[in-house]
């Protein structure tokens, strides 16, 4: 008997939005997975199998690797019609009035699709595979998708299981809710 409120005009432009910039992910996640496989991912995998990720894991959970090139993604965007705004939002590229040429966020590293509750990618983690990298890891900025202390990384995998088994394990990094998994 509860009456549901009516859409106003800017929420349903808002969900618009946010449809949209799920599609722009879900295409920078799938250039991270293609670089993985390709050539230009053979450190990226070798460090995964250092670590014992196999490949079936590597696919189930998306890892991907973003190439060393400044502007990588930013062209394979934009060669499918996504403009800089909308990567810009998405947190994929990084661009301002003080910055002259918009580039790739992630660069040299090794991608970890962050999921919502529903499983749809929105945002990314970014391990360095350089070792003198100024920052291990990198994720992606606060996004109309994303909101860092509102998301826990494997959620959309982990729900159904701790809630049968009533119980969750929580750790640190993603490497090791992969293991985990």
């Amino acid at each position: 008997g509860m009456e549901l409120p009516q859409r106003d005009r800017q929420s349903a432009e808002r969900a618009r939005e946010e449809a949209s910039l799920i599609d722009v992910m879900e295409m920078a996640a799938q250039f991270f997975r293609e670089k993985l496989a390709g050539g230009v991912g053979a450190e990226a995998r070798a460090y995964l199998e250092r670590r014992g990720v196999k490949r079936e894991t590597i696919e189930r959970f998306g890892l991907g690797y973003a190439p060393e090139d400044r502007y990588a993604l930013l062209r394979h965007m934009k060669a499918k019609g996504i403009g800089i705004e909308q990567m810009a939002e998405a947190g994929l590229i990084i661009s301002g009035a003080d910055i002259p040429e918009p580039y790739d966020r992630f660069r040299n590293r090794l991608m970890f699709p962050i999921s919502d509750a529903r499983g749809r990618t929105i945002a990314f983690g970014g391990r360095a595979l350089d070792a003198a990298a100024k920052a291990k890891y990198l994720n992606s900025p606060e996004t109309p998708l994303f909101h860092k202390g509102r998301v826990l990384y494997n959620l959309h995998r982990a729900r159904k299981p701790a809630h049968d088994g009533g119980a969750v394990i929580a750790v640190e990094g993603y490497v090791d809710v992969i293991g985990m998994a």
